[in-house]
């Protein structure tokens, strides 16, 4: 029996992917760091890397941003934290973690509720204790949203212009932890409900790639299924249509891995040519009407994704 060039073509690619993905041993941000070397090797010489996550109120993204914050900072010298939060809340948890006065459950509970949990508390006490036995050499935290305005492409070229500048004040490398504005590609069209076609604009990921190069790095973090805290209230996220991409990485068999999009190879080929189309889920979310992202391949959007197959809710800060 044979198999012709169109029988090769149309085999799933979720199996080349399982060929090529690195699997990921866990989400724990206090285990060994040796599953994400992988990364370690992506990143290579970048000054920033963006990290934008599929859903908001996912307890394993806030984690796995956790591992990632800690192998950047341990290992690649990384000293700052960005993220899209008001700029002056930022600088008061920012003092905090330099100097530990204050209570910072407090300071960050006028911000979203996505940086109302314990996740992050957690990343921000883990900054503080590296803080505390390094208080010349911090890990500092900078807020992005200082302007007022309701064009989104403001926000976009003022996130980048605010990452550029802490890095040329303060010679830092930087974690951009974000939703999907960190993104590359030239412009995203996000749909809030099916058939809308969406405004296509170029987000902060593509503004910084403009201006760094390849000394900007974008990972994406998705998922298959699982429950996410919306607002104070778990919403359960079944399955991708299998029209997104979410579909198939997560048809790949493992329930998380690290995938390099920029290896080429038959592994990733489908994710380098195909149009890609990606859940958003949060604030707001209908099961029936996915909001999506779209514009270009997936590899136009990430150079590397980390995939976890099912997520659970958040946890509130108290």
């Amino acid at each position: 029996m044979t198999t012709d060039a169109n029988d090769r073509d149309m085999s799933r690619p979720t199996e080349r992917i399982t060929g090529a993905a690195h699997p990921l041993d866990t989400t724990d941000p206090a285990a060994p760091l040796t599953d994400l070397e992988p990364l370690r090797e992506v990143v290579g010489d970048a000054s920033v890397v963006g990290l934008a996550r599929g859903a908001h109120g996912a307890r394993e993204f806030g984690r796995m941003t956790h591992r990632v914050l800690r192998l950047l900072v341990e290992r690649l010298g990384f000293r700052s934290l960005a993220i899209e939060a008001d700029a002056r809340t930022a600088a008061a948890v920012d003092s905090w973690l330099r100097t530990g006065r204050g209570d910072v459950a407090s300071l960050l509970s006028n911000d979203h509720s996505w940086w109302r949990t314990s996740e992050f508390l957690e990343v921000l006490h883990w900054m503080r204790a590296h803080n505390g036995h390094r208080p010349d050499d911090p890990v500092r935290l900078v807020g992005l949203v200082g302007v007022d305005a309701v064009d989104m492409s403001v926000h976009e070229q003022d996130f980048a212009a605010t990452i550029l500048r802490w890095r040329d004040e303060t010679g830092h490398r930087i974690l951009y932890w974000s939703g999907s504005h960190s993104a590359v590609g030239h412009a995203r069209s996000v749909a809030w409900t099916p058939g809308e076609g969406g405004d296509a604009d170029r987000n902060a990921g593509s503004y910084l790639r403009e201006q760094l190069g390849a000394e900007y790095l974008s990972a994406g973090l998705t998922f298959h299924h699982g429950t996410v805290d919306l607002d104070g209230e778990p919403v359960r996220v079944p399955a991708p249509p299998s029209d997104f991409t979410d579909a198939v990485l997560g048809d790949a068999g493992l329930e998380r891995y690290l995938l390099d999009l920029r290896a080429g190879g038959v592994a990733t080929e489908h994710l380098a040519d195909a149009p890609a189309k990606l859940r958003l889920i949060g604030p707001r979310y209908d099961p029936t009407r996915p909001a999506s992202m779209s514009g270009g391949p997936l590899s136009e959007f990430f150079d590397v994704v980390l995939h976890t197959r099912a997520v659970t809710p958040t946890t509130p800060a108290r």
